[in-house]
């Protein structure tokens, strides 16, 4: 069964066409600047056999980015096969679920309207998610759609991780809790991760960290996750992109009382105005960063400190929390590429048994798997390139077969 996988963020959308049960790869592509208003979107489709094939143009949403996301596949296919592409089922991303999806979802009506309903709780990625839905069941409304959510991986997280100390009618009445993020990527990386190191699934004591414009760090003990650093929403937790993580939430009565802003203004810088872009002052790429950190920049050179401060803390507790991890793998852009913010997070471990290998952790990059952590290191570092798309895939193959 061939299954066409999107993966819709706010101002892009990535795509694969997987053969399953074999995994596959037939297809990938990605549409870029989707809906900004400055210059035009630029789509990249790559088919049976390498053909490439590349779209410059404009595109006013993520409805018409699928319309051209499915133009390429089907160019891609025809130039190579001289028929259309063979697609027999549609699987998305969805990043937010709340309590109301616990699984992978065939898509109807009335998932749709569920889904309208909690777009507050992630506001940068159900709008563009549920576009693309509706636009699939226009478009393909005879194939099946699944959708496979980032939160259903921590619904089976203990109280003890889920629950805020809040009075129990917001979690009664209002289900204010910690749902956790990232949980395709988190799911996929752990699952290489035990074939790697030949561990069981189910006895696999790790942390994981998924660290790109959006981080989240998650704990696992014999296979199960029990703790996970983003809360409510993706804005909890580590120091990102442009989201604060972690802060006091009197800080925001505080600035209401002291400004012209509303709530909602405040919690809108929180999450595109914070972050690394706020203390770097040169925008949100960490390779930006970085790069003036080398020349002397005070600023970039505290954004760079902080946000390996604040991963350490992280990693520490949760390689205590779980009485001692096997492993600690990185993935996301940044987790997969950045040699230089892992050597200084593992910087001074030695006696806690994480100890990196420079020369692995220097050609660990560019999509490569891998051990950077030394031979003698008693707990093993790892770098895994996620697939979320791979992982909608088996969800959504698993569901309908």
């Amino acid at each position: 069964m061939n299954v066409l996988v999107f993966n819709a963020g706010s101002s892009s959308l990535k795509f694969k066409l997987i053969r399953m049960p074999e995994e596959q790869e037939l297809l990938r592509g990605i549409a870029e600047r989707v809906g900004e208003t400055r210059g035009r979107a630029r789509i990249c489709c790559t088919g049976p056999g390498g053909t490439a094939h590349e779209c410059i143009q404009a595109c006013s949403g993520h409805a018409e980015a699928l319309a051209m996301a499915l133009a390429a596949i089907d160019e891609a296919f025809r130039a190579s096969t001289g028929g259309p592409a063979p697609i027999e089922l549609v699987g998305h991303r969805v990043v937010h679920g709340r309590d109301i999806f616990t699984g992978p979802t065939r898509v109807d009506d009335r998932a749709m309207a569920q889904l309208a309903s909690i777009q507050e709780l992630a506001p940068l990625h159900l709008p563009p998610a549920l576009d693309v839905l509706r636009a699939c069941r226009q478009r393909m409304p005879d194939l099946p759609q699944v959708a496979c959510f980032d939160t259903t991986f921590y619904c089976n997280m203990p109280a003890r991780s889920y629950r805020y100390a809040v009075p129990r009618e917001w979690y009664d009445r209002y289900g204010v809790r910690r749902f956790g993020f990232h949980g395709l990527s988190h799911h996929y990386v752990t699952q290489a991760a035990a074939d790697l190191l030949g561990i069981p699934f189910g006895e696999l004591n790790l942390i994981s960290a998924h660290l790109g414009n959006g981080a989240s760090i998650t704990a696992f003990s014999r296979g199960r996750p029990v703790d996970t650093s983003m809360g409510f929403t993706p804005l909890e937790g580590l120091i990102m992109g442009t989201r604060a993580g972690y802060l006091d939430p009197a800080v925001l009565l505080y600035l209401q009382r002291r400004t012209d802003l509303t709530l909602a203004q405040l919690v809108d810088l929180l999450n595109n105005e914070s972050g690394l872009k706020a203390i770097g002052g040169c925008g949100r790429d960490l390779r930006t960063i970085m790069a003036a950190r080398a020349e002397g920049d005070p600023d970039a050179a505290l954004a760079v400190e902080m946000y390996v401060h604040t991963l350490r803390k992280y990693i520490g507790a949760y390689h205590f929390a779980i009485s001692g991890a096997r492993a600690l793998v990185f993935t996301g852009g940044i987790g997969e590429n950045a040699r230089e913010v892992r050597r200084l997070v593992l910087a001074g471990w030695d006696e806690l048994g994480l100890i990196l290998d420079p020369e692995a952790n220097h050609r660990t990059v560019d999509g490569r798997s891998g051990f950077i952590s030394a031979p003698h290191s008693k707990v093993k570092v790892l770098v895994i390139p996620t697939d979320e798309e791979r992982m909608i895939a088996r969800q959504s193959y698993q569901l309908v077969v």
